[in-house]
């Protein structure tokens, strides 16, 4: 059978909440055809929101083993690592990330300075989405990216979306309130970072409360 069928028929069963079903014929594909890179991206989320971190992580760096320049292979790397709490490794394969997303660009359009495109970045963090409607990280991102393109009333959209996943997610509120700045809506953006506050202070997000802060500080 086609890989690409076989694909979509796993990613069907995710989506009708068979998880185990998908599982398994995600881990088929990968045997018969172990260079199906959209599978192991598929699988390691699965694995993810399955709470089977460890499974994610290998299959994650299979993944890279497989294609080291592939950039979504570290991006959720990073991810899974976050989730597990390991904060250095995380951090490093956010950085190798952005160092493929940079290099791909000057390849492309062999500009001088690194430059990520927003517009690139905007369709990865929807087919983010699309493949866990309920990941408040894909939505940050998709939100954070349509803020570097501009288009501030979307950034908006997501950022809410994000919220409706999980109501403690302080960099979405921070977002949020960036975007609520960038539409004209003052208010908006101070009652939004009143709450946000609230709640990086709650979870221990001193960082962005203190970006919170700065940006309540230059509203009033």
């Amino acid at each position: 059978m086609d890989p690409q069928q076989i694909y979509r028929e796993a990613l069907a069963l995710y989506h009708e909440g068979k998880s185990p079903d998908a599982v398994q014929k995600l881990e088929a594909l990968l045997k018969t055809h172990p260079g199906f890179e959209e599978a192991y991206e598929a699988l390691s989320v699965i694995y993810s929101k399955s709470n089977r971190l460890e499974d994610a992580v290998e299959t994650a760096k299979k993944w890279i083993r497989l294609n080291p320049l592939a950039l979504m292979a570290h991006t959720n790397l990073s991810r899974f690592y976050l989730e597990k709490g390991m904060i250095a490794e995380a951090e490093h394969e956010q950085a190798e990330a952005r160092r493929l997303s940079w290099a791909e660009e000057l390849k492309q359009k062999k500009m001088k300075m690194p430059k990520a495109d927003p517009l690139e970045k905007i369709e990865r963090f929807k087919k983010v989405i699309a493949l866990d409607p309920n990941d408040v990280l894909g939505y940050y991102s998709l939100g954070d990216a349509y803020l570097e393109n501009g288009k501030a009333q979307e950034a908006i959209d997501s950022f809410l979306k994000g919220l409706e996943v999980d109501p403690q997610h302080s960099s979405s509120y921070y977002g949020l309130g960036q975007a609520y700045q960038a539409v004209g809506e003052k208010e908006k953006a101070r009652e939004v970072y009143l709450k946000g506050i609230q709640v990086a202070e709650a979870r221990g997000d001193v960082m962005t409360q203190k970006k919170m802060e700065a940006r309540l500080r230059q509203l009033d």
